[in-house]
């Protein structure tokens, strides 16, 4: 298992939902994520995972609770 944040099909997923159903907030959520995800990559050399991911699954939220990292200078 990988999470590879620029892999080409990233946006092919069921996150905010489908067809009528689709988040109204997602476009606003993926920039804050984008976002995000710049300045911690322009402030740190990497980050490492140092522990187990926790995941939540249900049938409304599938992701993660917990999931220990280090950020390297």
């Amino acid at each position: 298992n990988e999470f590879i944040i620029d892999r080409p099909n990233a946006r092919r997923h069921l996150a905010f939902g489908f067809g009528i159903h689709r988040c109204m907030g997602n476009r606003l959520a993926e920039m804050q994520l984008r976002i995000v995800w710049e300045e911690i990559t322009a402030r740190f050399s990497h980050v490492e995972v140092v522990g187990e991911p926790v995941r939540i699954r249900s049938n409304f939220v599938n992701g993660y609770s917990d999931l220990p990292v280090r950020l390297h200078v």
